[in-house]
């Protein structure tokens, strides 16, 4: 089983985070990053390293919460996580 700790880990390496957005099959999840990359001016991959790093350093706890609840509900922790840091960051 996969810690929440080294989903994070691979979440901030660009390499592991594109793979893991081809890997995860999510469309919902690539057209929220798409919309994001595009406000953003950047690329896909660099728009979730954005959202990454934003989450990482600015989410309260509440958000948090929620993140883990939905990666220990998961069958694809990294897709769930990357999927809700995503949605939080769009509604920043």
């Amino acid at each position: 089983m996969t810690t929440l700790g080294e989903v994070l880990v691979r979440l901030q390496d660009r390499t592991e985070l594109c793979q893991m957005l081809v890997e995860s099959g999510d469309l919902l999840l690539m057209s929220r990053l798409d919309k994001l990359a595009e406000e953003a001016g950047t690329d896909v991959c660099d728009a979730a390293l954005d959202a990454v790093e934003a989450f990482t350093t600015g989410a309260d706890d509440e958000a948090w919460v929620k993140l883990i609840g939905r990666v220990q509900n998961s069958d694809l922790p990294a897709s769930a996580f990357l999927g809700e840091i995503i949605a939080w960051s769009l509604q920043q």
